[in-house]
């Protein structure tokens, strides 16, 4: 909305008055496309979906903090990481690569146990 009334010239009272009507006017139509607007932002599936776009920002967001992946963009390397899982799904490849991803886990696990308890058993020797 411009500001017809600040124009420099002296404006008669029926022009001033117009110029109020229309402001005014214009006024109330941003108020209905406005009230409009939110209406239709607060349908359940305009709803969803805006929730579903914070969670997905935020999960970025959050394993990008968690991994301190500076270089690459989560957002580009999550469809190829997505891709590779499903081609590893389709060619039955999942099932093996989850038994050797365990076994490798449990042989670290143990390790990490073994050697953990060896250390507090050698500091715990007096001297």
């Amino acid at each position: 909305m411009t500001n017809e009334l600040n124009t420099g010239e002296e404006l008669t009272l029926a022009q001033r008055k117009e110029v109020l009507i229309r402001q005014g006017a214009n006024y109330r139509a941003g108020v209905h496309v406005s009230i409009a607007l939110i209406g239709k932002n607060l349908q359940t599936d305009t709803l969803a979906r805006s929730i579903v776009s914070q969670l997905t920002g935020t999960a970025y967001a959050a394993v990008g903090n968690l991994l301190r992946v500076k270089s690459a963009n989560l957002q580009t390397l999550l469809p190829i990481v997505v891709s590779g899982l499903s081609f590893a799904m389709k060619a039955k490849l999942l099932r093996p690569i989850l038994r050797t991803s365990v076994i490798v886990g449990g042989f670290g696990a143990a390790a990490y146990f073994l050697f953990r308890n060896k250390k507090k058993s050698v500091n715990d020797l007096p001297m």
